[in-house]
């Protein structure tokens, strides 16, 4: 039995599939065959059942690759530590984050601590809620960052910062803060439904559903596109407080904050976190180069991002 084969036969459960495996693994089909005929042949059990599309794993098949993955685990975090122990952060940090944050912060913090630490390398990778948290449970991300407070098995949250929400509209405003009960929900543009900032929207502003009514229903998952839907046909939308650094001086006349109302943005990480040293060191950049007012949360309500996580 190898570390090989339990990484093989990990795969197939995961994907369900011997030939997406392979291509996964870079093998050929009738190799990564093999190799699991192999490890069958030495347990003496048949780990999964081939006649099911898609490919699932048998009973004792199931239990066996329980235990399995707690060896891979371990073997990644015995590699991981021994990289920790270098005072070169000379490794690789796999990070997932939402798509209405990543293009605002990472930009604040990625350059400086390239800067700082040549050999750390930041895979960051853009991706809805429910996909950061899959695949940091799944070990295929180190960390995530999105909208928490969340409950999830298996998982851990680490506050970061609080953004607020602002209402942006089409003309210029006097600065005063705003109370949703103002909003005309027939004239707001917001992202399509089932992402995590239209649902904390929807919960503050009592909003159900898209305006089916409007000449122009715009179902998209950008927030500069919302911004530009606003400048061109009028109306008005909500932002989450970094994305208004980086509109233009106009821009910025257009907006107000909206009552106390923020998101709290934490990391997450499984509950053994496998990079640590790493992880800390992230923190560490994103709080050092976001507005120092955002690291409290103090006289704001969070406003809870409604996942719902097995």
């Amino acid at each position: 039995m190898t570390f090989a084969q339990l990484e093989y036969a990990l795969a197939i459960q995961k994907y369900g599939s011997f030939s997406k495996s392979a291509q996964k693994l870079s093998l050929s089909q009738p190799a990564l065959s093999s190799q699991i005929q192999k490890l069958e042949n030495e347990i003496g059990i048949r780990l999964f059942d081939r006649s099911s599309n898609p490919i699932i794993a048998t009973e004792d098949g199931h239990q066996f690759l329980v235990r399995a993955e707690e060896i891979i685990t371990s073997t990644h975090k015995l590699k991981d530590f021994s990289q920790h122990l270098s005072s070169d952060y000379s490794g690789e940090l796999r990070v997932g984050i939402i798509p209405t944050l990543s293009p605002f912060l990472v930009p604040l913090f990625s350059q400086s601590l390239s800067l700082d630490y040549p050999n750390y390398k930041l895979d960051i990778t853009e991706l809805i809620t429910q996909k950061v948290i899959q695949q940091v449970r799944s070990g295929d991300l180190d960390v995530g960052i999105i909208s928490t407070p969340i409950q999830a098995h298996g998982i851990l949250s680490d506050p970061l910062f609080y953004e607020k929400f602002y209402f942006y509209s089409s003309t210029d405003l006097d600065g005063a803060i705003l109370n949703v009960n103002d909003i005309n929900h027939e004239d707001l543009w917001l992202l399509e439904e089932g992402n995590c900032f239209r649902d904390q929207v929807n919960d503050f502003c009592k909003i159900k559903g898209l305006r089916e009514s409007k000449p122009v229903v715009y179902r998209c998952n950008s927030i500069d596109s919302l911004i530009r839907m606003v400048d061109n046909h009028g109306g008005y939308t909500i932002l989450p407080e970094l994305t208004t650094i980086s509109l233009t001086e106009d821009q910025a006349s257009n907006i107000r904050p909206i009552e106390r109302k923020a998101r709290e943005i934490g990391l997450i990480t499984r509950t053994i976190p496998d990079k640590e040293r790493y992880i800390k060191v992230l923190k560490t950049y994103i709080q050092q180069n976001v507005p120092k007012h955002m690291l409290s949360k103090e006289n704001l309500e969070v406003v809870d991002p409604g996942l719902e996580v097995s």
